[in-house]
């Protein structure tokens, strides 16, 4: 029984949880990088943002009435970047992690790429059904 349990453990078990680390590894450096885009866009959206200026303009109509026009003043983003919320938190960039996701992405990058694109691919299928569904 005892040599029933060691072929066990080393053939199934041991490559068993070597898998399990190594996609715990993926999980992690996909979540660190991904929380490093935010972290440019939102410093890419600070730097390009724009303010307008409260202006007021007042005349005097046809008939004789005075009026008055305010244009508030407000904040002008660029493109993509609705992303202000208060509930991300932005990662550190000199933490030790980097040199180690620097090593990470460059296996996980291809997968990654493979992973979206499959994902992107069956969307697609989905919601050409969905489509076809609706259209009768």
């Amino acid at each position: 029984m005892k040599g029933f349990w060691n072929k066990f453990t080393t053939r199934f078990a041991v490559p068993v949880l070597i898998v399990t680390q190594v996609i715990t590894l993926y999980d992690g450096w996909e979540s660190r990088t991904e929380s490093r885009q935010y972290e440019l866009t939102l410093k890419r959206c600070i730097v390009e943002h724009s303010h307008t200026e409260e202006h007021k303009e007042t005349g005097v109509s046809v008939d004789g009435e005075k009026w008055e026009w305010v244009e508030e003043s407000g904040v002008v983003l660029p493109r993509g970047c609705d992303i202000f919320s208060s509930d991300n938190i932005l990662t550190d960039s000199f933490k030790p992690d980097r040199t180690m996701d620097r090593w990470l992405g460059k296996i996980f990058w291809t997968y990654k790429n493979y992973k979206d694109k499959v994902i992107a691919w069956y969307e697609n299928i989905f919601v050409q059904e969905r489509l076809k569904d609706m259209r009768g």
